[in-house]
């Protein structure tokens, strides 16, 4: 019988021990490892980091050593979430694993979500939980020998992102109980090669973070090491916007950001430790587009905006601080500056609201140092309106380019410049130099080109009511200028020139002065003490409408009155007065020469009616050695032309300025044809002017405002013609005065001395002058035999006694001595041809009827009539002995209707008067 063979028992076989182990192994890794997991983690995460977590599912598959984790959620200590998983994936080495290191070979994350807070101090919720949770690990265990775990250490090969989201919030202004918030969406990750041991020879890990933020786009790359903690890398953030850059920013900058894009790239390095955080950066650039700033009060007005800006070679460095910044470059820049009513610019008020929260003492700096290479702006513009004057001025400067150099936090130390713009008003502008913030000086050249003036009549208005209508500025020189709080200190240096300028006053329809060219050169101005010095003055072809009214004073005074506001308030504050203001007494002014060439004064004075118009033209005028510095005395010499036909000629001295020291000239006039003042004559004299020619001769002595003046006057064959109906013309026979007062040449020669205040509105020399003559004609024509002395010989005779003649009672002979008064009579009418004598015949009752009666016979009467023939007679009597005697012409006698008066008292003569008159 043959032996059956016996089967070893299963469980004494290898693949028996073999199956057993791979069934333990598939139990524990599908079953027990993730029922381990879903307690352990919750607990780790609470133990390391004080964190509370959760989640749906935890697999694991034992065969790749791969754990999977669905919906994984965790808050911190305080319960607020900070941590989110849709899914994880985990790939560790086993090896690695069972030697005490935790190799994660890959890791993915679906659609994660992470908080992490920048707390006070800089410090990270993330790592401050891991901190705070060991602290209190270390502080609960009261045995200090008791067994310490071992710490496992990080290998991470590869992880992966997708999907995520990132909430980071920052507490570093937590003093003032703000916090800001930004939220990145669609961020990805890629992260490798990083432990957390410390290396010695082996390379940092990589990483790359990408994230969109609407527009806004995460470009962030570097290397990684964990302990000691430090990344170096590149970061670029592109299209940021301003609501963004306002909310991280905003509390930082004194202007609040109201539009625009920023983008910016830098490499950096950035280290945490013990001892804080370090963060460096370099070869930074950022660029910010259609950028817009306002003032946080005013946020619907825009302050400055930028089309393009760019800041190149930015380095940052957080110890110190510093930043460094090799060049800034701006194009379409715009400015919106606006000065208020106070003197307050728009500009600078933030940056006033800063610095009065944080007062530096005046010092930019408080530790943070700063540098820029070189700024440069072009294709720019500045808005500028200033709101002080009444007018408020208003001025564009377009095309603007400007470069500065370097600058640096230490604010003493020179930056040099180059400016050059264009006005839209016209002209153009440019400047270089240097200058310094603090203490705030300025040198270098300044020049200004075919600048038109008329944009810039708010200023003139606080100085003069004179409206520019047309004119253009150069300036060229130097200045320097330092600014201190009391007194500005510094110099300017150069030349200028005004052409073609034309100015009028608003209520007037003609411009009041004109000139082609201004020029000043050299001109010196020192600011303290002020000094003003000018070599020499040339205008050329000046033109000055002066204009004397009935209700005001002459419109030139309004040239040096500011325009007041419809509140009568100067703008200085003030009421405004009625005269000029008085020059500072504290300027220094001195004038070599000033030229005046082919000037032209029009005067037109609406006191006469009508009007008169003169004018002097073809004006040349010097005027040298001006200064208000005693004893410094000017010389004056003018030639003209007057009304087409008068030469004028004036030579004098020029007291010092400011002083009541006597200017003396010498004023001559000589061919002025006369009808040109037939307004004047018609208006005071109530003639006009056939024809004449004025000569005049006069010495004027100025003190102050007090004028002294002796003129001559000569009025060469003067002759009036028609009356014309004046108010203010006299009834006195005015031809007469003229006739007495012509000498043998036919010609009329007064002295008109005429003293007054210049200030006073009421005077003027014109018309003093004038009136002054009319006084003097009136006084010869009422008291015609008073000039007969200037005329002939008057033989002893009083000029009432010549006014008169005498004749017997009764009689129609003259009473002894009467024929010489007739005889002097008759020279003087033959002297003036123009004279006529009016002789009325006269009998008195009371004296002439007793005499004829007496002369009759007893038986005789007196014949009816007999008193009016005597009265015929004696008229008659002294016609023929003017005429037959003593040769006068006939046409110079008038008799008059002959009359007899009864008479009052007895006389032993009869007296007729005689009466001069002009033919």
């Amino acid at each position: 019988m043959t032996e059956t063979a016996q089967r070893k028992p299963a469980y004494r076989r290898w693949w028996f021990w073999l199956l057993v182990l791979g069934l333990v192994y598939l139990v524990t890794g599908f079953g027990l490892i993730p029922l381990y997991l879903s307690s352990a983690l919750p607990e780790r995460l609470q133990q390391h980091l004080g964190w509370t977590a959760g989640f749906d599912e935890v697999g694991f598959n034992p065969f790749t050593f791969s754990f999977s984790v669905q919906e994984l959620s965790a808050t911190d200590p305080e319960g607020e979430r900070v941590l989110a998983v849709e899914e994880l994936q985990l790939n560790l080495g086993l090896i690695d694993l069972i030697r005490g290191t935790i190799h994660v070979e890959h890791l993915e994350l679906d659609n994660p979500f992470l908080r992490v807070d920048l707390l006070e101090g800089n410090r990270l919720n993330l790592i401050e939980d891991w901190r705070n949770q060991q602290q209190a690990t270390d502080d609960g265990d009261g045995d200090e020998d008791a067994e310490q775990p071992v710490p496992y250490h990080v290998v991470l090969d590869e992880a992966l992102i997708n999907g995520g989201r990132l909430r980071f919030r920052d507490f570093t202004d937590g003093a003032n109980g703000r916090s800001r918030e930004i939220v990145i969406e669609s961020l990805g990750l890629t992260l490798s090669d990083v432990t957390s041991r410390e290396r010695e020879e082996q390379e940092p890990g990589e990483y790359t973070v990408q994230a969109v933020m609407g527009e806004q786009v995460l470009d962030w790359s570097g290397t990684l090491n964990l302990v000691p903690l430090w990344s170096n890398g590149r970061l670029s953030l592109s299209n940021v916007s301003a609501e963004t850059l306002q909310q991280w920013l905003g509390h930082h900058l004194p202007w609040s950001l109201q539009d625009g894009r920023l983008s910016l790239s830098t490499a950096f390095q950035f280290a945490y430790d013990d001892q804080g955080a370090a963060l460096a950066t370099r070869n930074g650039q950022v660029t910010a587009r259609r950028l817009a700033l306002a003032d946080p009060d005013t946020p619907e007005e825009t302050l400055a905006s930028a089309g393009h800006l760019t800041l190149d070679s930015v380095a940052f460095n957080l110890e110190g601080p510093e930043l460094v910044v090799s060049m800034i470059q701006g194009e379409e820049l715009h400015l919106n500056a606006v000065m208020d009513q106070e003197g307050q610019l728009n500009l600078t008020r933030p940056l006033q609201v800063m610095s009065g929260d944080e007062d530096d003492g005046g010092r930019a700096g408080s530790g943070f140092r700063w540098s820029v290479g070189n700024l440069a702006i072009s294709n720019s513009t500045v808005d500028w309106r200033d709101n002080r004057p009444d007018s408020p001025v208003e001025l564009t400067l377009q095309e603007l380019e400007l470069n500065l150099g370097a600058m640096t936090e230490q604010l003493e130390e020179p930056i040099s410049y180059q400016l050059r713009t264009a006005l839209a008003g016209g002209g153009s502008a440019s400047a270089n130099g240097q200058f310094t913030l603090h203490p705030l000086t300025f040198e270098g050249g300044v020049n200004l080109d075919q600048v038109v003036l008329a944009p810039f009549n708010g200023y003139m208005q606080q100085g003069s009511q004179l409206q520019i209508n047309d004119g253009t500025l150069n300036l060229a020189g130097n200045i320097d200028i330092d600014v201190q709080d009391d007194p500005l200190t510094g110099t300017f240096s150069g030349r200028g020139s005004i052409s073609h300028f034309n100015g009028q006053f608003p209520d007037e329809d003609e411009p009041v002065v004109v000139w082609r060219e201004l020029r000043l050169d050299p001109i010196e101005y020192n600011f303290a003490p002020a000094r003003l010095e000018i070599g020499s003055v040339t205008v050329s072809e000046p033109e000055l409408s002066v204009i004397n009214y009935r209700d005001r004073p002459h419109n030139v005074t309004r040239l040096l009155q500011p325009v007041v506001p419809d509140n009568g308030v100067a703008a200085d504050g003030e009421a405004a007065a009625d005269g000029t203001d008085a020059p500072d007494a504290g300027l220094i002014f001195r004038l070599g020469q000033l030229e005046l060439a082919n000037a032209e004064i029009r005067y037109t004075d609406y006191v006469s009616q009508p009007a008169f118009s003169g004018r002097v033209h073809d004006l040349e005028a010097s005027v040298s050695n001006l200064s208000n510095i005693t004893p410094q005395e000017g010389q004056f010499n003018l030639r003209a032309t007057v009304s087409d036909s008068g030469e004028l000629q004036a030579d004098g001295t020029i007291a010092t300025l400011g002083t009541d020291n006597p200017s003396r000239l010498s004023v001559t006039m000589d061919g002025l044809s006369m009808p040109v003042l037939n307004p004047y004559f018609a208006f005071y004299l109530g003639y006009r002017v056939d024809g004449g020619k004025l000569s005049s001769d006069g010495n004027y002595t100025l003190r102050g405002t007090r004028l002294e003046s002796d003129t001559t006057l000569t009025l060469d064959r003067l002759e009036l013609g028609e009356a014309v109906q004046s108010d203010s013309s006299v009834t006195a026979p005015v031809k007469l005065g003229l006739t007495l007062l012509r000498d043998d040449d036919n010609r009329v020669t007064l002295d008109l001395p005429v003293n007054g205040d210049l200030a006073d509105p009421e005077f003027d020399l014109g018309p003093v002058m004038m009136r002054t003559f009319r006084s003097v004609l009136v006084k010869t024509a009422m008291s015609p035999f008073s000039l007969l002395g200037s005329v002939v010989d008057l033989a002893g005779f009083s000029p009432d006694e010549l006014g008169e003649v005498a004749f017997l009672p009764g009689e129609t002979t003259l009473v002894m001595g009467e024929y010489t008064k007739m005889e002097t009579v008759a020279e003087a009418l033959k002297a003036r041809e123009g004279l006529v004598l009016a002789i009325r015949g006269r009998a008195l009752e009371s004296v002439d009827l007793p005499a004829l009666e007496a002369g009759l016979a007893e038986d005789e009467t007196l014949q009816e009539g007999a008193l009016e023939g005597l009265a015929e007679q004696r008229g008659q009597t002294l016609r023929r002995l003017l005429t037959d005697e003593y040769d006068v012409p006939a046409e110079q006698i008038f008799l008059r209707a002959h009359r007899v008066e009864p008479g009052e008292d007895e006389a032993d003569q009869v007296a007729i008067e005689f009466q001069l008159e002009a033919r």
